[in-house]
């Protein structure tokens, strides 16, 4: 219990070094207003471009990939940040485990993620008359978890690849553009290029996406179980290669004698 309460703080502190320095009308600019306008224009687009009234697909797509927010520039800069911070040789010096230290940091923004996705799909519902049944709402919301968690994994592995250079921002924003145009959630995978597309099967919320337009259209969750498996395994993998990327950069900087590793 006690370990759990220390988690707890942990994740806590992380998030107000993240957004503490913001005032609550800059916090809500980027919390709510950034999201709901993001969403907004990506759906109004569509619906030019394809001709129709029924903008459920790219609601559900473009309120999933609004993790990418917290997945990039929290949980994927958290890294970089200490570095300039100068606080990453403190971490790496620490007897603690590095995982115990980063762990509670994915999660908060995990469920920020989910947050905003949630409010993705709230703004559908207020401008564009996007309707959600509650028989729907629970596999929804299991499948936002799973997704946010899937995209944390992805950032963990940028932010760890961003140790090995000055400017990961050029990292967080490619990786942000593979999302919103790889993942289903504004073309159709299958009028990709094949090479993109088997990107696009690598990439997480790619399954998700797929998985809520499912549900929405009226199938059932279980019947789809390896969508959702698929998208965690996904998330899996790829924070594993993020732990362990940071692993081998910090033993060779232990090596080398210097924690500014780009």
């Amino acid at each position: 219990m006690d370990l759990f309460k220390r988690a707890i703080r942990k994740a806590v502190v992380s998030y107000k070094g993240l957004f503490g320095m913001y005032s609550l009308k800059a916090y809500i600019m980027v919390e709510i207003i950034g999201p709901v306008f993001q969403l907004s224009f990506f759906t109004l687009v569509a619906g030019y471009v394809y001709k129709t009234d029924d903008l459920s697909p790219w609601i559900i797509g473009n309120a999933m990939v609004l993790t990418y927010m917290n997945a990039f520039f929290g949980v994927g800069a958290q890294f970089v940040q200490e570095r300039f911070m100068g606080t990453l040789k403190l971490l790496i010096a620490v007897p603690s485990n590095s995982l115990g230290i980063f762990l509670p940091r994915v999660i908060v923004h995990t469920l920020d993620g989910v947050i905003s996705v949630l409010i993705g799909l709230m703004a559908g519902m207020i401008f564009f008359g996007f309707k959600l049944s509650i028989v729907q709402l629970i596999p929804f919301l299991i499948v936002i978890l799973v997704a946010s968690f899937s995209a944390m994994g992805l950032g963990l592995l940028i932010g760890s690849l961003g140790l090995l250079t000055r400017d990961v921002n050029m990292l967080l924003n490619l990786a942000s553009m593979a999302l919103l145009s790889l993942t289903g959630a504004n073309f159709e995978i299958e009028r990709l290029p094949i090479f993109l597309q088997g990107v696009s099967n690598l990439l997480p919320l790619t399954r998700s996406i797929t998985l809520c337009r499912l549900i929405y259209s009226g199938a059932n969750i279980t019947n789809h179980m390896d969508l959702l498996f698929g998208e965690f395994l996904i998330g899996l993998s790829l924070s594993l290669a993020g732990f362990a990327v940071f692993k081998t950069l910090e033993r060779v900087a232990r090596v080398k004698g210097t924690l500014d590793l780009y």
